[in-house]
């Protein structure tokens, strides 16, 4: 299934390289190995490959992507819902000015940044 994923996305890909567009892809991970994932990301971040400047804005699940070796930290943005108003908050990373070595998918996994769903949390 994820062979198949890869391939039906491959050609978008290509083409918003070569035009330069922007590609909208929403939960980047479905039904992909990871490591094709970040392949495909990669592709877009590789100055010798996106010659045109196309641009990449994803959703994803996949907590293996918050890596500053693959993504800057001004383009890792969080999104999260109050439970209360079901109001939706938009922040960077950079909200939180994480130092250059810290292991982002860590800090996010231990709720340091919010967005983190807490299951079966009781409300209060």
């Amino acid at each position: 299934m994820g062979t198949k994923r890869f391939f039906s996305r491959i050609g978008l890909w290509l083409e918003a390289l070569e035009k330069g567009s922007v590609l909208v892809v929403d939960e980047i991970e479905a039904s992909m190995h990871p490591l094709l994932t970040e392949h495909l990301v990669r592709m877009v971040q590789d100055k010798d490959i996106n010659t045109n400047h196309a641009q990449l804005v994803f959703t994803t699940h996949n907590s293996n992507l918050l890596d500053l070796k693959l993504l800057r930290r001004d383009q890792i943005w969080f999104v999260e819902r109050d439970e209360n108003t079901m109001e939706t908050d938009v922040f960077s990373l950079t909200d939180f000015s994480p130092r250059k070595e810290e292991n982002i998918e860590r800090g996010y996994l231990q709720g340091r940044y919010g967005a983190i769903s807490f299951i079966g949390k009781e409300k209060k």
